[in-house]
């Protein structure tokens, strides 16, 4: 669907336009004071001159840079209505660089507008704590602290964009299609082998956004992800050195396409590749697209069959050697343990954050903030304090045995237990739970005719260790 949104630039750029007016106003100033020999006020509005200025004039150029792309986008959907991966040129040609470089600049942007802005507020609170002794000004430091890590996070992107430069994607599959596949090659500059071979994870994504200006917030949710280990192969072309990644993935009939018709709710696909070598691992990213068309409800042809099969679906399976769930048999039958902190990196972060928020009530509560600041992070708290006493302390355990599974949940030991028959269970599946950054972590699923759904396990990172798993016990249940 065609979308006119210039007249949404257009106010864009007149909104803009007193910011990029004060901008050079106030650093007309600057320069005045400098050239007084006062520097110390030249740099007090040369600052506000850098926010202002780089946020109008920035942002009236990228306006009249997104007016030329959407004209561009028009023709583009105008001439394939049906066809919306022809709507971007990567798309259309299966060369599909990766986010690399957009990610540096972006991240400096962020980073550098975030700074200019939060000194600025960071040198008045300490003045006015110094010299007019309100120390509750003092929390305007922490927007300066947040902008050292931010800068930190720019650093390790631009030295990880140095080591390994773009990596690209060529797609043998154009688009991938909803119930087939999708299969391509990344080509990683370089010769560049990880010893584990390199993780290959292709993820449907829903992207919402809420609010508008201050308030505004972009919230993504894991819909769907498969991963993969995948090897490297060294190869040469007439630029030199690259190592050809090949990857393929079959993609379920039940799945969501990508859809960009509302910005504010769309669905996107991304392909992640990672290596872990010694310094910086490899890590790079790529949009692809997925769509349902006239082949998603044909069958998988043989080469198709070929490319997607998982290496070790013929192999006994075996639990991840890192592992803490528990499988044994006793005399009431198999009885399956997830224990305490079985996810002790996610624990110990989440740890780590509770102490900062912590921290940060308790810095309100000492400069005097209104009352209503610490109140409202306390209640934030207690939810992260919940969060965090479950990682370390929440245990599962789950027994089956003909007939019936019996599932007892608790802090550090297992509860009191629910049993279910078999007749009141439809399945036993596996679906995302909690989410770590990019990392989905699964739960395992009781299904009842009635479409409620108990939780018998929760925070497995590995998605075939929860699909085993539910397994085992659909098997001795229901099967």
């Amino acid at each position: 669907m065609t979308r006119n949104n210039a007249p949404g630039l257009g106010c864009l750029a007149l909104f803009l336009l007193p910011f990029a007016g004060s901008g050079v106003v106030t650093t007309a100033i600057a320069v005045r004071h400098a050239s007084a020999g006062n520097w110390k006020e030249a740099l007090f509005y040369g600052l506000f001159g850098l926010t202002f200025g780089g946020v109008g004039i920035g942002g009236i150029a990228a306006a009249i840079a997104g007016a030329r792309k959407l004209k561009e986008q028009s023709a583009l959907e105008a001439r394939y209505p049906a066809e919306p991966w022809l709507w971007r040129q990567d798309w259309a040609s299966g060369h599909i660089m990766d986010s690399g470089r957009t990610t540096v600049v972006i991240v400096w942007i962020f980073t550098v507008f975030w700074n200019l802005v939060s000194l600025p507020a960071g040198y008045l609170g300490l003045r006015a704590a110094l010299q007019e002794g309100e120390h509750a000004a003092l929390i305007g430091l922490l927007f300066p602290v947040v902008g050292t890590g931010l800068l930190a996070w720019a650093i390790r992107a631009t030295v990880r964009y140095r080591k390994y430069g773009s990596s690209h994607l060529q797609l043998s599959t154009i688009p991938g299609v909803v119930g087939r596949t999708l299969a391509g090659s990344v080509n990683v500059p370089g010769s560049l082998l990880p010893p584990e071979g390199y993780l290959a994870s292709l993820s449907c994504i829903r992207r919402v956004t809420t609010g508008s200006g201050k308030s505004r917030s972009t919230q993504e949710d894991i819909l769907w992800q498969e991963e993969r280990r995948v090897q490297g192969a060294p190869s040469r072309s007439a630029a030199g050195m690259f190592t050809n990644v090949p990857v393929a993935f079959r993609l379920p009939s039940d799945t969501t396409a990508t859809d960009g018709s509302n910005p504010r709710d769309c669905v996107v696909w991304r392909l992640q590749l990672t290596g872990e070598v010694p310094g910086v691992d490899y890590d790079s990213t790529f949009e692809v697209p997925v769509f349902r068309t006239a082949a998603s409800e044909q069958p998988l042809t043989a080469e198709e069959e070929r490319l997607t099969r998982d290496p070790l679906a013929d192999l006994p399976y075996q639990q991840p050697p890192g592992s803490r769930i528990v499988v044994t048999t006793n005399r009431r039958g198999t009885e399956i343990l997830f224990p305490a902190a079985r996810n002790p990196g996610v624990a110990v972060g989440s740890t780590l954050f509770l102490l900062v928020w912590v921290a940060a009530i308790g810095l309100q509560l000492y400069l005097g903030a209104p009352v209503l600041f610490p109140v409202v992070f306390g209640l934030f708290g207690v939810l992260i304090l919940v969060g965090v006493m479950d990682l370390w302390m929440g245990v599962s355990r789950v027994t089956v045995d003909a007939g019936a599974v019996t599932v007892a949940t608790g802090y550090l030991w297992p509860g009191q237990e629910r049993a279910f028959r078999a007749s009141e269970l439809a399945d036993v599946t596996t679906a995302i739970g909690m989410r770590s950054g990019r990392t989905p972590y699964y739960d395992v699923l009781l299904l009842k005719p009635n479409g409620k759904k108990v939780r018998a396990g929760r925070g497995l990172r590995d998605k075939r260790e929860a699909e085993w798993l539910a397994g085992i016990i659909r098997s001795a249940a229901i099967s």
